[in-house]
């Protein structure tokens, strides 16, 4: 009697209490640093015009609809042109140091950056909305970003951005 009991006793506590699991998906495809280099550097010019961004060498408060600023935690900030998709990175001070193109390379976008005088800086290789990875002139890892945080080529948090 005991055991009936104690066994209807553990089937109402089962049963009336809530059961809490948690399925995680995940999905995507990983790439390595070595196979996003390899991707960055394919087809992109290493030189361009420095015409076409002339008037943009000093920050104008004034921004139309048509622009977009974010600013990063060593207080530098971008002004992305939606329409040209074009971005422009400032100092602290407003001044002008690099200018972005935005080049679609089969499922991947590619962000190469330029220096005032049209030689290439960097590409990023954004391999999703959320994952970029960004190499110097030299090919080296300069940052992963990861969502909001920078990550340096050690893994190590190097900074964020908004």
């Amino acid at each position: 009697m005991f055991r009936l009991l104690f066994a209807i006793t553990i089937v109402f506590i089962l049963w009336g209490s809530p059961v809490f699991s948690k399925t995680v998906l995940t999905g995507g495809i990983n790439y390595t640093v070595a196979q996003t280099r390899k991707i960055a550097f394919e087809n992109i010019p290493n030189k361009i015009s420095t015409k076409n961004f002339e008037k943009y060498l000093k920050y104008q408060k004034r921004l139309g609809f048509r622009y977009a600023k974010t600013t990063f935690s060593n207080n530098t900030f971008a002004i992305i042109d939606k329409h040209t998709e074009q971005v422009y990175y400032y100092t602290q001070n407003g001044n002008l140091y690099l200018v972005q193109l935005k080049i679609i390379h089969g499922k991947f976008i590619k962000h190469v950056s330029y220096d005032l005088d049209g030689n290439i800086d960097s590409v990023t290789l954004e391999v999703s909305p959320y994952e970029q990875f960004v190499f110097d002139v030299n090919k080296k890892l300069i940052a992963h970003w990861i969502g909001k945080n920078g990550y340096d080529e050690n893994g190590e948090l190097f900074g964020t951005r908004d």
